[in-house]
């Protein structure tokens, strides 16, 4: 069985492979809209860093389906995994994610031998396989609701109704998209974006502005970290709300000037993209809380 340290590493490696290859990162999904992942046995959303994973492991098989169960959650609903095609290498049909369960442990003092309680993680793997790699009336029927036209026009009109239920000081004019933090004194706490029609395509207008959320939900999470590690989480925030709300991914990526550096924090220390990926979650659930009565409940919380 693997050790918590050689998880992290393995799924870092993965992860940071995938960037230096070039493209669009693997949160990241421009031609997906069913929808964010979840468990088709459960309903339960994944979230943090098994986002990734199951971005990843679409990307790599071309795969459109988001929902995803284990080998026998099938088998329970009279499904059958496909084998595994000659040109996938063993161990690869499947996708890997992680559960992470806290678990309470006594441990010794080393010097008076009295139990102090402590909370620890504990992160296990799980192999879960897509809708689109299954067989199985119950396989079609999901494939046929989740699957949408991709001639239709897309309504915006949830992607306003959640930006507006921020309440978020959103002013519109000038060349330059960011939020202006506040300052004792001399105002701030809003966010500045060019006209919508100066925008090439709807879909980028609104992953800018989410972005911006993003970072106009440090301020209230009371996050802090470097400069570069909030322009991730903020990107990453971005495309799991845009997830959330059914739109397609904008091709512009506003950070990707901070490639080098995120690659150097992921390959220094294998925490970071779980670190990172569990706050982007969080706060895209802060930002679509504002509009929603009650989130679905994540199918997985892994962090660091």
């Amino acid at each position: 069985m693997s050790t918590q340290n050689e998880i992290r590493e393995r799924i870092t490696a993965e992860i940071v492979t995938a960037l230096e290859k070039g493209g669009l990162p693997p949160w990241r999904c421009p031609w997906g809209r069913s929808g964010p992942p979840a468990n088709a046995a459960t309903g339960r959303r994944y979230t943090g860093i098994n986002t990734l994973l199951l971005q990843l492991h679409r990307q790599r098989l071309g795969l459109s389906s988001s929902r995803y169960a284990t080998y026998n959650q099938w088998l329970e609903v009279g499904c059958h995994v496909k084998a595994r095609p000659a040109h996938v290498l063993s161990g690869r049909w499947g996708c890997n994610v992680i559960f992470c369960k806290p678990i309470i442990k006594k441990p010794k003092d080393a010097e008076d031998g009295d139990e102090r309680e402590g909370k620890y993680l504990v992160l296990r793997n799980f192999t879960v396989f897509s809708v689109d790699q299954v067989e199985g009336e119950a396989a079609d029927r999901l494939r046929a609701e989740t699957t949408l036209d991709r001639t239709e026009f897309i309504d915006f009109a949830p992607a306003e109704h959640a930006i507006a239920a921020t309440a978020a000081d959103i002013r519109h004019g000038g060349e330059k998209a960011y939020y202006r933090r506040p300052v004792a004194g001399a105002g701030g706490d809003y966010i500045q974006m060019p006209e919508k029609a100066r925008f090439a395509e709807e879909k980028d207008y609104y992953q800018t502005v989410l972005h911006e959320l993003g970072h106009w939900s440090e301020v209230r999470l009371g996050w802090k970290g470097s400069y570069a590690e909030g322009e991730l989480r903020a990107e990453m925030t971005a495309c799991f709300a845009a997830t959330d709300l059914g739109l397609p991914h904008g091709d512009r990526i506003n950070s990707m000037c901070y490639l080098d550096h995120w690659l150097k924090a992921m390959k220094a220390d294998p925490r970071y993209i779980f670190r990172v990926t569990a706050d982007a979650s969080r706060a895209a659930n802060y930002l679509l809380g504002f509009s929603c009565q009650q989130l679905d409940q994540p199918e997985e919380v892994a962090v660091a």
